[in-house]
């Protein structure tokens, strides 16, 4: 997520939650179109692997993680950010995504099981970072967070996907949107709480804190901003007409573009890809090496650009594959 995307506060902006689950037409229409597309989930609590476990470290390296439960690799994730985590519409208690892939196969790696706790993004990073080491919910996370210097001030993270941001509009895009932002002045834009997106529609409306590095161009004639906590319901702003647009990530903007085709187009891009991260406490450097060298074995051997392409994604690959 451009997800500012999910920043110290969350980023995505503040930092955080796409949650709740609305019971609409959009999840749906989500079951019927993904479901050629299920990989095995990992669901809350409960994670599968691949492959064999080799070479695993040994007790005293496992020690040194200070992992918060014994033998499991936690992942904090807000699950409503298709097609990076998302609920398996064949059983919803499971998720699937690329994200979640990622982060099974890094559980694997490292022989532990993978776990996937559900959780709002605007408080990840709060959340991770803030109790004593060992003492918080959850070992690291991976949730579409945009990398940027507000968030790196309180966590470590580690590049793996890149993102840029975007607009999902109606057929014949009614309310004119373009590239320029100054086009979304006096219109309702739908957002995801604690995403870039939505801090950098209050900063174009001059009532943000200013750290997105958008321009105030909306400030005497301010975005209607309709936002949410998950992006489900995000997207059903514009499905009802109540937004003329919705505002996120371009990997989201094009999924839900295709899950509803006869009515929603990808519209324009108003911010170039930059790199997402996985979320790491600053006071945990023995874990941070072992992710991120379990992260460069996936690249090295193919298993990371396999995961990609199994979901559209490989133009998202950071840095780039040659």
């Amino acid at each position: 997520m451009q997800h500012w995307e999910r920043m110290a506060s969350s980023s995505r902006g503040a930092v955080t939650p796409r949650h709740g689950k609305p019971a609409s037409t959009l999840f749906l229409a989500m079951a019927g179109a993904v479901i050629l597309m299920l990989l095995s989930g990992c669901g809350s609590g409960s994670s599968s692997t691949s492959g064999s476990r080799t070479n695993c470290p040994s007790a005293s390296t496992v020690a040194s993680w200070h992992l918060v439960q014994s033998g499991k690799l936690n992942f904090a994730v807000d699950t409503t950010y298709a097609p990076a985590e998302y609920p398996d519409p064949t059983n919803p208690t499971n998720f699937i995504g690329y994200d979640i892939d990622i982060a099974k196969e890094l559980g694997n790696r490292l022989c532990l099981t993978t776990v996937i706790d559900k959780a709002s993004f605007d408080s990840i990073i709060s959340t991770l970072s803030g109790p004593p080491l060992g003492q918080q919910p959850y070992d690291l996370s991976i949730s579409s967070f945009t990398i940027n210097p507000a968030r790196q001030k309180v966590v470590d993270m580690i590049p793996y996907f890149q993102a840029g941001e975007s607009l999902l509009i109606p057929v014949g895009n009614p309310g004119h949107l373009t590239s320029n932002f100054a086009s979304m002045c006096g219109k309702p834009i739908a957002v995801q709480d604690g995403t870039v997106e939505q801090g950098e529609i209050e900063d174009a409306n001059g009532t943000g804190n200013g750290q997105s590095g958008q321009a105030p161009v909306c400030k005497n004639n301010k975005i209607k901003e309709l936002h949410f906590t998950d992006q489900t319901t995000v997207v059903q702003q514009v499905i009802n007409g109540n937004a003329v647009g919705s505002y996120q990530d371009s990997p989201v903007t094009g999924y839900y573009a295709s899950l509803n085709s006869s009515a929603l187009v990808a519209g324009p891009v108003t911010v170039a890809p930059s790199p997402e991260g996985i979320v790491m406490r600053k006071d945990n450097p023995a874990l941070e090496t072992a992710i991120k060298n379990a992260l460069a074995a996936m690249r090295s051997d193919g298993t990371y650009k396999k995961i990609l392409q199994h979901w559209g994604q490989l133009n998202g690959a950071y840095p780039p594959l040659s």
